[in-house]
């Protein structure tokens, strides 16, 4: 049993969901900068990425879709609880079968990685972890119909599979505005996030992130990033 994880605006329950509240998701919806009206939350999930990006724009509506209707029916229930119920609409769906009659200024996705690689006995946890039922090129063709002219869609994914989401962006008019890349022990890129928009001309802001140090504790860096949500205090922590 999936003990709920207590933000500071908001509660999420995780019991039905096999992907659970991680370090992914929170350095994803914690590093979007800007003001959004329409904002599109892929694969939502627990629903955590819809309610953080509603709590920084408190102003927004964002849309939630999800194919999987035990995570979809958690998260709306998420939504419900919270303060930000009327900002948030949960839709059963695949993004290649959803539809919208306005385009969005921000399409938001942690979404499935895993490429030619072994499936476990969870079928939950499959469509939640690799690509069988969102493949790279449709992430990027469906998401790039929806995206406003002067949107941006921001991804959270393997360093290692950066440079075919690049490429595979690139061949439906989305480019890099910005990437940072978090940083294992050993030096190593464990994850990249990005950025698109549908401007060519704009040269990538570059940046790195340790989220914890070799003795697993919180760094700064990431402690200061994700301090309007975490209840707990990361600090605290440090020092057990």
């Amino acid at each position: 049993m999936s003990r709920p994880f207590k933000f500071k605006q908001f509660t999420i329950q995780q019991e039905a969901n096999a992907q659970k509240v991680g370090s992914d998701s929170m350095l994803l919806g914690a590093s979007i900068t800007g003001n959004f009206n329409r904002i599109l939350d892929i694969g939502t999930g627990t629903g955590i990425l819809a309610l953080m990006l509603a709590q920084k724009n408190p102003s927004a509506t964002v849309t939630a879709i999800e194919p999987d209707l035990a995570s979809l029916n958690e998260a709306h229930l998420n939504f419900k609880a919270s303060q930000f119920s009327s900002q948030i609409l949960a839709v059963h769906a695949r993004l290649q079968e959803f539809g919208a009659m306005e385009k969005f200024d921000l399409i938001i996705t942690n979404p499935p990685y895993f490429e030619n690689s072994f499936l476990s006995l969870d079928n939950d946890r499959n469509r939640a972890r690799h690509t069988n039922d969102l493949a790279v090129h449709e992430l990027y063709e469906y998401s790039s119909e929806l995206l406003a002219e002067e949107g941006s869609l921001a991804i959270v994914i393997p360093a290692d599979e950066e440079y075919n989401h690049l490429k595979r962006a690139a061949h439906e008019g989305l480019f890099p505005s910005k990437i940072s890349r978090t940083i294992r022990e050993d030096g190593t890129f464990k994850r990249s996030l990005i950025t698109y928009s549908f401007d060519d001309t704009i040269e990538p802001n570059l940046s790195e992130l340790i989220v914890k140090d070799a003795d697993n504790k919180y760094s700064d860096a990431y402690i200061e990033l994700t301090k309007d949500f975490y209840l707990k205090d990361l600090k605290k922590i440090q020092s057990k």
